[in-house]
């Protein structure tokens, strides 16, 4: 189990977060999901975890082009933030699927 895995199986731990484990699969995290809102919270969790966040991307076959709107005017805090929220919801989905809660 990575490091990332860990900390996301401790965040979203227990019935309450479950549910909000279900809230994020169906809806993604773009509508505010705690500890994956504001800008330090994203780059503490990035940087944490930046090396399993890369290896989670790579097996989606993730690439820059999916992770920014526009190719040709993004930040790199655009690609912390997006990068992070596919991880929390690639996550919750898999974490959901396996509980069968949809």
């Amino acid at each position: 189990m990575t490091n990332l895995v860990a900390a996301l199986k401790e965040r979203f731990s227990g019935t309450e977060g479950l549910e909000e484990a279900n809230d994020v699969a169906r809806h993604g995290c773009s509508g505010g999901v705690s500890g994956f809102i504001y800008t330090t919270e994203l780059n503490e969790f990035f940087n944490e975890h930046e090396s399993d966040i890369e290896d989670h991307l790579h097996e989606l076959d993730l690439e820059l082009s999916h992770l920014v709107k526009d190719q040709s005017d993004w930040t790199f805090q655009e690609v912390m933030q997006n990068s992070v929220w596919i991880c929390v919801e690639s996550f919750c989905q898999n974490l959901v699927e396996s509980q069968d809660v949809l």
